[in-house]
């Protein structure tokens, strides 16, 4: 396993951001007008820099932020402390770090796989959505957000407006057995591509699969660090989000098991800024050499504006260029610590 103690750093610092929704945003009932997070640069010996953030979402990630932060500072600080086996690492910080670790380029390549838009907000708010879109045949749509009867009347109301239309339904766990099984009833089921994990039971979930002929997304479940997959007819995509999921080595491990079991992979956002959805982009570019991805990072269209601008540097003409132009960049960022 990859251990902490091989980053060499000349020096290293943490900058914070904070981005601005256009409405405010709720995450398992949590309300947020702005997402937080930090940035991680690391010179080396060689006067080089690296990049990598550092930001649990509030409602999905088991630490928050200012554990987070603790954490990366006390692993920096003390190098005794620099292998994984020392102490349990936070996802979100064990993926940072092996961002660093493999060198994880700035490289903007958003739509070297597929891209799946995002459609979230009321049920008004995402009809312009996807009238707006020019009406794709496949989206993702957030559900159970708000009474089952309108994601009912909202799924069936998108199904009406393009009869090829596939829809990867996401409920984050948050309806019980009978709202999930009264959805099923009464929408059209042959317009769901997949739906992500309906319930918080995977048990329940699979039942629920088997009597309306649907198929699952494992999302949420992926997540849980003792997790090993065993395969299951109704189980179609895994849905990879890094900052909850960790290490590296986690992700290699859901990846070969999707080939394994020939199953979709949807490289995911937890709504990072920038920076972070460019690496998960180059990560999604580099796994679709060996399979089919899909990417689900549409969601900087949820924020006022962006720190660490996506366009900023898109003529530039070498990784080497954005680093610079990043760099200058994050040093406008508040800067919270520096290594000695």
């Amino acid at each position: 396993m990859q251990t902490i103690n091989k980053l060499r750093f000349k020096q290293a610092k943490l900058f914070r951001y904070r981005l601005p929704f256009k409405i405010p945003m709720f995450f398992k009932g949590i309300k947020l007008s702005a997402r937080e997070g930090v940035i991680l640069q690391v010179e080396n010996n060689s006067g080089a820099f690296n990049f990598a953030e550092i930001a649990p979402l509030p409602g999905f990630s088991r630490e928050t932020l200012q554990q987070a932060t603790a954490q990366i500072i006390t692993l920096l600080n003390n190098p005794q402390l620099n292998s994984r086996s020392a102490m349990q690492l936070y996802p979100s910080v064990e993926f940072a770090l092996d961002c660093i670790l493999h060198n994880i380029p700035l490289s903007g390549l958003f739509k070297t796989a597929e891209s799946i838009p995002l459609l979230q907000g009321d049920n008004q708010t995402v009809l312009k959505q996807y009238c707006q879109l020019n009406k794709p045949n496949r989206v993702k749509l957030k559900i159970a957000r708000q009474a089952v009867t309108k994601d009912i009347a909202l799924f069936s109301a998108l199904s009406a407006l393009n009869s090829h239309l596939l829809i990867r339904c996401d409920a984050n766990q948050s309806w019980n057995f009978a709202q999930a099984a009264l959805f099923f009833t009464k929408i059209n089921t042959q317009s769901i591509d997949y739906i992500e994990e309906p319930t918080a039971s995977l048990s329940d979930n699979i039942k629920l699969a088997e009597r309306y002929q649907v198929q699952l997304a494992l999302d949420e479940t992926l997540q849980q660090k003792q997790f090993q997959y065993q395969h299951h007819p109704c189980f179609k995509a895994l849905i990879l989000k890094p900052t909850l999921i960790g290490s590296f080595e986690r992700l290699n491990y859901f990846i070969k098991t999707a080939k394994k079991f020939h199953l979709s992979v949807s490289i995911s956002s937890s709504f990072e800024s920038p920076l972070g959805l460019r690496q998960l982009a180059f990560l999604a570019s580099q796994w679709s050499k060996e399979m089919n991805i899909s990417c689900g990072l549409d969601t900087l269209k949820f924020f006022e504006s962006a720190v660490l601008n996506e366009n900023s540097d898109d003529n530039l003409a070498t990784t080497s260029d954005k680093k610079i132009l990043l760099s200058q960049q994050v040093k406008r960022l508040e800067c919270l610590w520096i290594s000695n």
